[in-house]
């Protein structure tokens, strides 16, 4: 489960207890344009100053769109906070869409798929108070 890989992510860094953002990213750092690899992945926890409990902020999966000269854009953007979600050259829908929510399933299965192999050879966890 996502929510289990990045505690065990967040507790293995050595994470402030005052913290209230947290940005969990994942990189493939052989991945490029050309030979394709992994997406990097940003994943965003915000602490709720009223209950102090975590909750999703937004995850989005980059990748590299264009030719000749292709540059680094959100592929798929869960973004919780607006409870909107976006894919690249796609209008922005509902997080509770029906076809979101399978969307966000499958990407789920996938990354933590690529999480058990390695596929990621960078983690790391940023945090500050906000």
């Amino acid at each position: 489960m996502l929510s289990v890989r990045l505690k065990k992510e967040i507790a293995e860094n050595d994470v402030a207890k005052e913290s209230t953002l947290i940005t969990v990213s994942f990189r493939d750092c052989s991945y490029n344009c050309e030979a394709g690899g992994y997406h990097p992945v940003e994943i965003a926890l915000q602490k709720n100053k009223e209950n102090g409990r975590w909750s999703l902020l937004y995850i989005t999966d980059f990748s590299y769109y264009g030719y000749p000269y292709a540059e680094l854009i959100k592929d798929l953007d869960f973004d919780f906070s607006t409870e909107l979600f976006s894919a690249a050259y796609c209008p922005s829908r509902p997080i509770t869409h029906h076809s979101v929510t399978e969307i966000f399933r499958l990407w789920q299965h996938n990354f933590l798929s690529y999480l058990e192999f390695g596929a990621f050879d960078q983690i790391k966890v940023s945090a500050c108070q906000h």
